[in-house]
């Protein structure tokens, strides 16, 4: 988790989305690892994570992780 870094989907007014950067912390990631990427901003993000958001993406395996998911989940992905 130390050096991993992380893209963000989210979205405008998203409570889901907070719950899940919410975690992010809580799994011990900092700020500086999080890529927060605005889905609204991208036709093409849109269309792939409309109905999806939020979800995890590792920068370096472009593994995904979609909600619903809960803080072992959460490491669990961190872990691969």
């Amino acid at each position: 988790v130390n050096s991993m870094q992380l893209i963000f989907y989210t979205g405008p007014h998203c409570r889901l989305c907070h719950d899940a950067e919410q975690l992010l912390y809580q799994a011990g990631l900092s700020a500086s690892q999080i890529t927060k990427v605005d889905i609204t901003t991208s036709l093409e993000l849109k269309k792939r994570y409309g109905l999806s958001i939020p979800v995890v993406q590792n920068q370096e395996s472009e593994a995904e992780l979609f909600w619903p998911f809960d803080l072992a989940g959460l490491v669990n992905f961190l872990e691969k």
